[in-house]
């Protein structure tokens, strides 16, 4: 994923703005892995392989999202109107 894509991206839920927290750059400065996040509706939205994984809430996999969370030092704590666990912040 460019950085110029990063721009033009907002949050599925609400249309928010996203903060990105960049883990992995190519060579050629392109986003491989990284952590997309809505200040609005607190949800997250990873960054894997280069794609950003912008789904709605009920066809989310916790088992396949929290492995790679954990990797990156993140953790998740239970969101107080949504069924998919919300991002707390950074562990490390």
């Amino acid at each position: 994923m460019t950085k110029e894509l990063l721009e033009k991206l907002c949050c599925p839920i609400d249309k928010h703005d996203l903060n990105a927290n960049i883990i992995n750059e190519g060579e050629e400065g392109e986003i491989l892995e990284g952590l997309l996040s809505c200040p609005e509706c607190n949800r997250y939205f990873p960054v894997i392989y280069g794609i950003p994984i912008l789904i709605p809430d009920e066809y989310r996999d916790e088992s396949m999202e929290k492995p790679l969370l954990k990797k990156w030092g993140y953790e998740l704590t239970e969101g107080e109107d949504s069924e998919i666990p919300l991002l707390d912040g950074k562990t490390k």
